[in-house]
């Protein structure tokens, strides 16, 4: 099992262009941010979530992924009511940490949306993520069964730890019944490592994301919420997350992002997963949600599936 877990991490090392770089989340449902720097401001109270998922377990040296993030829309005090239909700005920013056996990335970014009204209730936003990234590896957790770490191009050149700015774009069309985004992450493609004798470039690989879902009212208490994600790096094959969300809103009067509710979802993740998931919103401001992934993929055979737990906190 070990052997195979560092086989699996030599080959993403020596082929970073060509493997999915970027953390996988299933809990993205309830934080579109982390996916799409537009979405800043887009419900114009101040949201702050922190995640944690710990993937493949059972699975040596497997993937665990922590962030926090925050966003809200700026100069709202400002606004008045008849004002709604005007642009608006937002911004925020996250900070993760991801860990693959002897590698992992520490990112801080910063975002900033604009969002303009196409009409009363539908607006198009463009927004950017702007920061820093760190790429670390550690030579000394892989130990090759033949002793050839002296020779392995990879191996031999011990611990290396990189620093790079990070870029990414986005655009999101939305309203209170549906949205359509679409984002590009790591558009500077930076180089990470120069590992000596390796013919493979070590860069970061662009990921491009388009997302959309519709919310069907089905009376005034339950919401059904069809969406999709797309997921592309080159030249890796189309990833697609398939979702369906059932919401119960305890509010019988008129629906907001504040009301208390709770809802089950279902997803499935082509050539990987078919995750559950639940969360409720309480107190008009706290959230908790939980997702397990029951792997589908070869990966199956050596673990038990993937944990995510998210917690969040808005302020009106």
């Amino acid at each position: 099992m070990k052997r195979f877990s560092i086989l699996v991490l030599l080959i993403v090392l020596s082929s970073a262009a060509i493997a999915q770089q970027k953390a996988l989340y299933s809990q993205y449902m309830t934080n579109y941010y982390l996916l799409n720097p537009a979405v800043s401001g887009y419900s114009k109270n101040l949201n702050i979530k922190a995640g944690y998922r710990n993937q493949w377990v059972g699975f040596d040296d497997a993937p665990s992924t922590f962030y926090v993030s925050g966003e809200a829309a700026l100069f709202q005090d400002n606004r008045r009511r008849s004002a709604r239909s005007k642009p608006f700005h937002g911004a925020g920013g996250y900070i993760y940490k991801d860990v693959t056996g002897p590698t992992s990335r520490t990112g801080v970014l910063l975002s900033y949306a604009y969002h303009v009204p196409l009409s009363r209730s539908v607006y198009l936003s463009s927004g950017m993520f702007a920061g820093m990234q760190q790429y670390s590896f550690n030579a000394s957790k892989i130990q090759l069964a033949d002793g050839s770490n002296d020779r392995d191009p990879v191996t031999n050149g011990g611990n290396e730890v990189s620093f790079m700015p990070d870029l990414s774009v986005g655009s999101y069309l939305h309203s209170d019944k549906f949205f359509v985004g679409a984002s590009l992450f790591q558009v500077l493609g930076n180089k990470i490592f120069d590992f000596e004798n390796s013919e493979v470039p070590s860069r970061l690989a662009r990921h491009l994301f388009i997302s959309g879902g519709y919310n069907f009212e089905v009376n005034k208490n339950v919401t059904v919420a069809p969406s999709v994600l797309l997921k592309y790096v080159d030249p890796a094959p189309l990833q697609a997350d398939i979702n369906v969300k059932g919401i119960y809103n305890f509010n019988n009067r008129r629906r907001s992002d504040n009301d208390d509710k709770v809802w089950l979802g279902l997803s499935y993740r082509t050539q990987d997963a078919l995750v559950a998931l639940c969360g409720f919103q309480f107190m008009e401001q706290y959230e908790l949600s939980y997702s397990y992934d029951v792997t589908v993929s070869p990966i199956k055979h050596h673990s038990s599936g993937s944990h995510e737990i998210m917690i969040g906190f808005r302020v009106k």
